[in-house]
């Protein structure tokens, strides 16, 4: 669902549509939608978007090879979906898009598109018998059937000729593809498209009849998502788009409509799924996650709220997810000006200690018991371990700060992004947690300290400075270092071995200085900051806190009044840091690659993933201009978050590259 999402929200910024008044999707939509997203009016949104810096972007003549090319990508991702084009759907609205995940008790789960045409009635009829007609051409089967007086198209769609294994599962089945259908309706001037008929019908019911079932507007979790979210809303003002997901639910409908269409090699129904083991272990307490956009309608240039919703008393490992708030955002003096983007975050280190365990032995040894406890106890005993108490040793030692911070080198690589995580330790506990560093890792061949000023910083070995690898025959979720499992409890059963996947921050570095423990993905930048710990607080230093950018988001939170109101999280980027190596990467052919944050969902929506689990750009970017020459469009973004009685509320905003809006 969240491809397709993507899909309608990226491509309005490349299309016009035409304006009409908008039915109430969230009446039509049933009780079971377990994913909806709906755009209230497809003109005023696409009208607003324009406005925004990448509306004005992908108008920019410089970007219109690259326009073309995208709108190209799109429409091929929609037509497998649907059948319909994205032309189609933009040209034929007239009104809302509303697009959703249903689920019907004892059939197969599906998506449903319904879309105003009460203005493009006679367009549509003669839209639908064109795309039929070109799907003819292609070998695409047409049949067509009544129902209840109205015509329902059916097309019929080839399986794909290689069949592909399913990747990123500890299911390892052969996948062969299915044929695959999609079915038109047009029910009192509402579009209807589904890949499931009972779907359509039942959609086509509600149209006529609202009263004969329970809607999604009327579900408990819905309610208090939107009216928190609406809530926060200026009067008399309601948000362009909403979006609304049950996430285990909707997961495990997927994971139902994946296995429908196709045949596998291999049953392995007696597995429990792995969203039906995060329900047993408490996460059925979040009991759907929201949210609304505003653009061009409010002060910033965009706002987005979203609220999670849960239940209460958490149970199992639900209760890692304590994030108490906070009242400390001030960036600290040593935080570097040239940041990408920086994050204050609170947690709570032993909650999520002592909850883990139960998650662990579920999610990685499924129907055994204790396996992390003997984990944790391997480590404190085996005479070849480091022989430490991890909990009483480390995460006794920690606070509840988190400090996250990147930055981007030149020039742009699929590794350029460096990140470090700074989490604050308890007052007076820095010895505890440099002497438990050091029994953590003294003992390990693969790890070594080294001095920078009066630092340790422990770091792998490089591969060519090590005599032998060591194995482990663990999970592939699980990366252990020397003496994290003990042989009573290796894997009862056959494990994938990972002995040859390469860590995953091989250049990274773990430090302790000046009450913090120091995560970093990159040696070199670590280094940096740590050169900036040295510098006394009251000489002059470039920081983040100082620049202007970081300022006027600053006085935009302070206008919302989070100056004096606790919360547990900060965030503020500079998109055009943050989003540029994504740039870089489709421009130079290399996104499917890249590592960046942005790109990865890029490759999710653009880049499919190949049968070798290789992505490939399927984007040409080789027209798109130098970034310099676009970055002007690319602004700030800020973002806060609040815990509350029932969830989670987070909120963010972007403003113009010169946008400075005073409270």
């Amino acid at each position: 669902m969240f491809r397709i999402c993507f899909t309608l929200l990226f491509s309005v910024t490349l299309i016009c549509a035409s304006r009409a008044a908008s039915p109430s999707a969230d009446q039509i939509f049933p009780d079971t939608t377990k994913g909806f997203l709906s755009i209230r009016n497809l003109k005023d949104f696409d009208d607003q978007w324009q406005k925004t810096q990448f509306g004005r972007l992908m108008n920019d003549p410089l970007m219109q090879e690259f326009n073309k090319e995208v709108r190209k990508q799109l429409t091929e991702r929609m037509e497998k979906t649907f059948g319909l084009t994205l032309d189609g759907i933009f040209s034929l609205s007239s009104g809302e898009v509303a697009f959703g995940m249903i689920v019907i008790a004892n059939q197969t789960p599906g998506f449903v598109l319904t879309m105003d045409v009460t203005e493009t009635r006679t367009q549509t009829d003669e839209y639908l018998a064109t795309l039929t007609q070109k799907h003819i051409r292609a070998s695409i089967k047409k049949s067509t059937e009544t129902y209840k007086g109205q015509q329902i198209t059916i097309l019929t769609f080839p399986p794909p000729e290689t069949p592909r294994m399913l990747e990123n599962t500890k299911v390892d089945i052969k996948l062969e593809p299915k044929e695959r259908k999609t079915h038109y309706m047009v029910q009192q001037n509402v579009l209807i498209a589904s890949d499931q008929l009972p779907l359509l019908r039942l959609i086509a019911d509600r149209i006529v009849d609202q009263s004969s079932a329970t809607s999604l507007a009327e579900v408990e979790a819905y309610q208090v998502v939107m009216k928190r979210c609406i809530g926060d809303m200026p009067d008399g003002t309601l948000p362009i788009v909403s979006w609304y997901i049950e996430p285990l639910d909707y997961s495990e409908a997927i994971r139902g409509l994946l296995q429908s269409r196709n045949s596998t090699t291999q049953n392995r129904k007696d597995k429990p799924s792995v969203f039906t083991i995060l329900k047993q272990q408490g996460f059925d307490a979040i009991q759907g996650i929201g949210g609304t956009v505003s653009v061009q309608t409010e002060a910033q240039e965009s706002v987005y709220r979203t609220f999670v919703y849960t239940q209460k008393p958490y149970r199992l490992a639900m209760r890692m997810l304590n994030f108490p708030d906070g009242t400390n955002f001030v960036p600290p003096i040593w935080l570097p000006a040239d940041l990408a983007r920086c994050t204050t975050f609170y947690i709570d280190p032993l909650a999520i200690f002592d909850n883990f365990g139960v998650l662990f032995d579920a999610l990685v040894m499924p129907g055994e018991e204790g396996v992390w406890r003997d984990i944790l106890k391997g480590l404190e005993e085996d005479p070849h371990g480091p022989q430490i108490n991890i909990r009483e040793e480390l995460i006794a030692h920690l606070d509840s700060r988190i400090l996250g911070m990147s930055r981007y080198e030149k020039p742009i690589t699929i590794k350029s992004e460096s990140v470090v995580v700074a989490v604050e330790l308890k007052t007076d506990h820095e010895p505890g947690m440099l002497e438990g560093i050091q029994k953590l890792f003294g003992t390990d061949p693969e790890m070594q300290g080294t001095q920078h000023n009066s630092y340790t910083i422990w770091h792998r070995i490089p591969m060519e400075g090590m005599l032998q690898p060591i194995e482990f025959d663990v999970p592939p979720l699980v990366e252990a270092p020397r003496g994290l499992v003990e042989p009573s409890v290796q894997p009862k059963k056959p494990q994938p071995n990972n002995q040859n996947q390469p860590p995953a921050f091989p250049d990274g570095g773990v430090v302790v200085a000046k009450g913090c423990l120091f995560v970093s993905t990159n040696m070199d930048y670590l280094k940096t900051i740590l050169d900036r710990l040295d510098v006394p607080d009251d000489a002059a230093k470039s920081t983040i806190g100082s620049e202007a950018e970081y300022r006027e988001v600053d006085r935009i939170f302070a206008g919302m009044g989070l100056t004096n109101k606790p919360h547990f999280f900060q965030f503020f980027a500079r998109t055009h840091e943050t989003l540029r190596p994504t740039y870089e990467m489709i421009r130079l052919g290399q996104m499917a690659q890249s590592q960046a944050v942005f790109a990865k969902l890029l490759n999710e929506v653009l880049s499919p993933e190949e049968e070798s689990g290789i992505r490939r750009q399927v984007l040409d970017g080789s027209t798109m201009p130098e970034f310099e020459k676009v970055q002007h469009y690319f602004g700030k973004v800020g973002i806060y978050g609040v815990s509350e009685e029932d969830g989670y509320f987070i909120k963010g905003f972007t403003l113009e590259r010169g946008q400075s809006n005073e409270p």
